[in-house]
């Protein structure tokens, strides 16, 4: 597979740029673990789930403001399974399980048999989280034009 040139230039300035990505990952994997009671494994199995969600393109037409007001009481979804979550996250499948339906007991994921989907209070939960994500990549975007600036 070629390289991008893009992918070339961060390779070239790694050194530069480590600090840049490292700090912000961290602000953002610390409060996503804040969020999910210090449990990483729940935070990635919400991700999980709200990947398949994010994947719905019905979900395009929904606002975050409305999902914050609480004006959506259900995401549209492409749904998931503890199987799935536990082959994708390498999360061993009993565990998978404890933590799903921990998260379904606090309101974060919907259970309907045997899929999963997520809950919009997940999303108003996780506020913080994706507001740093969100801080994230303006930084990320900003390093980047930064070397990439230095470069011509």
């Amino acid at each position: 597979m070629p390289q991008s040139p893009l992918l070339s230039l961060l390779r070239r300035h790694y050194p530069y740029v480590a600090k840049d990505f490292l700090g912000p990952m961290i602000d953002v994997l610390n409060i996503g673990r804040t969020a999910c009671d210090g449990d990483l494994d729940k935070l990635l199995i919400v991700l999980v789930v709200a990947m398949r969600t994010a994947e719905d393109k019905r979900v395009l037409d929904l606002e975050l403001e409305d999902v914050l007001s609480g004006a959506v009481e259900t995401y549209p979804s492409l749904s998931t399974n503890v199987r799935s979550i536990a082959d994708s996250t390498g999360i061993p499948k009993e565990s998978v399980r404890r933590k799903v339906a921990a998260l379904v007991e606090a309101g974060w994921i919907i259970r309907d048999d045997h899929t999963l989907s997520l809950a919009p209070h997940a999303s108003r939960m996780l506020t913080d989280f994706r507001e740093q994500l969100f801080q994230q990549a303006i930084r990320n975007h900003q390093t980047i034009g930064a070397i990439a600036a230095q470069e011509r």
